[in-house]
C-alpha cells in the first residue's frame, strides 16, 4: 500500500476513513465484510476496550468491537472534510 494509506489500528481516533483493502485470507476478510468493514466503507475508530487488545469502531451505523490483529489487515485512507459518504 502507498505511504497515503495507514492501517485500521495505526487511524487516529473520532476521524473518518475510507477503507481502501482488506488484506487477509479469504474466511476472514469474508467475516470482515459481514461486519461492513470493506473497500468504500466509512469506518471512525472510537475508543480502545480496557486491556488494549480491542478497538471499538463505528461502521454501517453500528458500533463494532474489533481485535488489533484484524484491524492492522485493513488499510483505510482519512477523509477530507468536502468528501461524501
Amino acid at each position: 500500500m502507498e505511504n497515503l494509506y495507514k492501517t485500521l489500528k495505526q487511524a487516529d481516533k473520532e476521524k473518518r476513513y475510507y477503507i481502501i483493502d482488506v488484506v487477509t485470507e479469504e474466511k476472514q476478510k469474508l467475516r470482515l465484510y459481514d461486519m461492513g468493514f470493506y473497500e468504500g466503507s466509512v469506518v471512525m475508530p472510537l475508543y480502545e476496550c480496557w486491556g488494549g487488545g480491542t478497538r471499538v469502531y463505528a461502521v454501517k451505523d453500528t458500533l463494532i468491537a474489533l481485535r488489533q490483529k484484524d484491524a492492522q489487515t485493513i488499510f483505510v485512507k482519512e477523509m477530507r472534510k468536502d468528501d461524501r459518504e
